[in-house]
């Protein structure tokens, strides 16, 4: 009896001794928060990389294959996203296979950027016909390298989402994660060679080859400080994507419904009232985020100032008239060399329940985006990794470039173009 108490004892210290030495080892970093800054403010927390030098890496390490899912491509010499662009030619060059997918409906302002592109070797350039398939856009935002890492976020492959806008992504270094991802775009790569939506959607009933990555499976991932993020992807419209990955409303609408004290949204648009789509009226986050202040969840909103427009910004007083929710819509300081059209603004896409859950999308708050366009998000967990975009946040909620907005207030909508 003595000899089992004493091997026991010996598996208990074992184990304890095993687990301190990998919670104090270094973790790969599997899981990084990105962040996008404009020139000549104080955005950008400390420690965290920005978007371009991450793009640059991921780009230039590829060693077989880069796809990217783009709502438009706008390159201007001189500027931010050039780089980022003659890299990812040096590597189809090289012999990586680079494919583009990107919408048809934006098409023509990406033609200058896109038509160079064509005819390189290794380099193949699709256009998903998404507005005549469900009647929305190709909204996403991510690109997959070597079937093993996963970009994805607000920012667009704009040289101004660079350096003159406001943005937040993740990078996610793991194979399964980014074979469910991978699994998604080669699903709307095939709709785009032949966009028959009734055929797709029999394709969209088969069952995986691999093990994907879902809400009840995801994966466990770590931030360059060793901390877990357990996390799980998810994509829109539910028309355009495998049946057997999670699609973005019903999560986030889950996420919402979790939070007990805080819920931090930052979007640079929220509105239930349906623009693009049947008319009516968008019940599901809609009631989910005034159901959450009811029940006494604080309840902090930052959209940008471009949501200020009609009937939008009725919409958000709607909210903002509310015991427990606060709404703040974020003014960028104009750029140092003048008017830029399309920037300095707000455009980021996230949310944070409480500080242990968290999502970072693609699209913004409204019907269209999670119903008809194709987007793709993040969920994830984990106090430390969610301790960094709460960082974000508060420096935003607190920082010299929000307002309250105020019901009995009208303001003007900015000109941005």
């Amino acid at each position: 009896m003595r000899r089992f108490k004493f091997i026991f004892v010996l598996a208990i210290l074992s184990f304890a001794l095993v687990t301190d030495v990998a919670n104090a080892a270094p973790a790969d970093t599997t899981f990084q928060i990105v962040e996008s800054v404009p020139e000549a403010t104080s955005y950008g927390q400390p420690g965290i990389p920005r978007t371009g030098k991450v793009w640059l890496h991921m780009i230039r390490r590829a060693k077989h294959s880069i796809d990217i899912a783009a709502f438009y491509i706008t390159n201007k010499p001189g500027e931010a996203l050039e780089p980022i662009i003659n890299a990812l030619v040096a590597r189809a060059r090289a012999g990586v296979k680079v494919r583009i997918l990107i919408g048809r409906t934006f098409y023509r302002e990406s033609q200058r950027s896109i038509e160079p592109l064509r005819g390189i070797p290794n380099l193949e350039i699709r256009i998903l016909p998404v507005d005549s398939l469900t009647g929305g856009v190709l909204h996403a935002k991510y690109f997959i390298v070597d079937d093993s890492i996963v970009f994805v976020g607000s920012p667009n492959w704009d040289w101004r989402a660079l350096s003159e806008i406001h943005e937040v992504g993740v990078r996610i270094n793991n194979r399964r994660f980014a074979r469910t991802f991978e699994a998604v775009y080669n699903f709307d790569w095939k709709i785009a060679g032949n966009p028959d939506l009734p055929r797709a959607e029999r394709a969209a009933v088969k069952p995986p080859v691999f093990n994907p990555v879902t809400e009840g499976n995801p994966v466990i991932l770590h931030d360059a400080h060793g901390n877990v993020a357990v996390a799980f992807p998810a994509f829109s419209p539910p028309s355009l994507v495998p049946r057997w990955v999670n699609t973005e409303q019903p999560a986030l609408v889950r996420l919402i419904e979790s939070a007990k004290h805080t819920l931090r949204i930052q979007v640079m648009t929220i509105s239930a009232l349906i623009h693009y789509g049947p008319r009516g009226y968008w019940t599901a986050l809609d009631n989910a985020v005034r159901d959450a202040a009811a029940r006494g969840v604080k309840v902090k909103i930052i959209v940008a100032n471009w949501a200020l427009h009609w009937p939008v910004q009725e919409y958000l007083k709607s909210l903002a008239v509310l015991p427990n929710i606060t709404v703040k819509f974020s003014s960028l300081p104009p750029a140092p060399r003048g008017f830029i059209p399309y920037a300095r603004v707000e455009h980021c896409k996230y949310a944070i329940a409480d500080s242990v859950r968290a999502y970072i999308g693609t699209g913004n708050w409204g019907w269209s985006y999670f119903n008809n366009t194709v987007d793709a998000s993040v969920f994830f967990s984990g106090k430390g990794p969610v301790s960094t975009l709460i960082k974000i946040f508060d420096w935003d909620w607190n920082g010299p470039y929000v307002t309250v907005l105020k019901p009995g207030v009208h303001y003007k909508a900015p000109k941005n173009h």
